[in-house]
């Protein structure tokens, strides 16, 4: 326990400073030069909006004036952390029906599955951003149906292609590692002794080898979770999702771009530790 508490210490501090220089990177070029001057000012005040007392402001375009920041962050962190959850909620449980029926295929199938998931994977994000907008404009015209928006606006939400849209860039992702996952896990030890004792196939799966996975999963996530951000950026600038990336690239500011990092990166660091802290020690490699 102390040596966690230790390290994850460590590790909050050297992200944090991390952090700081990474907010403070835009001011670095100036006319296409270095400066490295102006990036020391720069990041000295993003420092002081991190220690300071008072509330952090930044310029709103719209309004012509400063304003805090958090309180007109509030609506669009709802907004983005609202796609992201229902989406990822939505591949997870997908990407686990199609491990289950992959185990449970057949060698022919197996392989059929697999080429065509690895086609899928390869579709660019913008791909079906684009594909979404025209089957929905297709349905219209040819039913008349207009309750699913094709774009957002700054009184509108949209959220139902956005969620689809993410949720399918993200089921690619996951399914490719649960299947490479089982198909490494079938010749353990633990899968074999449940077989010959004449274990289910499907109480095999989600007993013994999904719980096994289970950990690793997480830990699979968590390092490529900047690549499902890096999609859910370019689904809300696209989508016009009035969220908090877009949030980030209508105020290109310092403090926006500095709290945007430490909301990003907070949650997320919780979470680890609270995983650490919970996730029984036979999830992360005994045998169950």
């Amino acid at each position: 326990m102390v040596s966690l508490v230790i390290r994850k210490s460590l590790q909050f501090i050297v992200s944090l400073v991390v952090l700081l220089c990474i907010s403070a990177l835009p001011a670095l070029i100036v006319q296409l030069r270095p400066n490295f001057s102006n990036y020391t000012d720069a990041l000295k005040q993003q420092v002081l909006f991190l220690t300071g007392v008072e509330p952090i402001l930044y310029y709103n375009v719209t309004a012509q004036q400063l304003r805090p920041l958090l309180p007109d962050l509030q609506p669009f962190i709802q907004e983005t952390l609202l796609i992201f959850s229902s989406a990822l909620v939505c591949s997870f449980i997908a990407a686990l029906v199609y491990a289950f029926f992959f185990y449970r295929a057949r060698l022919r199938t197996r392989n059929l599955l697999k080429q065509t998931t690895r086609v899928l994977e390869m579709v660019p994000d913008l791909f079906w951003v684009i594909f979404s907008q025209y089957i929905i404009i297709v349905l219209f015209k040819t039913t008349g149906f207009d309750q699913i928006e094709v774009a957002g606006g700054f009184a509108d939400s949209i959220r139902f292609l956005p969620i689809l849209t993410l949720s399918l860039t993200t089921l690619f992702f996951f399914i490719k590692w649960l299947t490479g996952q089982i198909q490494e896990e079938e010749g353990a030890s633990y899968i074999e002794l449940a077989r010959a004792k004449g274990t289910h196939t499907n109480h095999l799966f989600w007993s013994h080898l999904i719980p096994n996975l289970f950990y690793r999963f997480y830990l699979f996530f968590r390092a490529n979770v900047i690549t499902i951000l890096s999609s859910l950026v370019v689904i809300e600038y696209t989508f016009n999702v009035q969220g908090l990336f877009r949030f980030v690239i209508m105020n290109p500011q310092l403090p926006v771009l500095l709290v945007t990092l430490l909301l990003i990166y907070l949650p997320f660091f919780l979470i680890d530790l609270i995983a650490e802290l919970c996730i029984p020690k036979a999830w992360k490699g005994g045998a169950l």
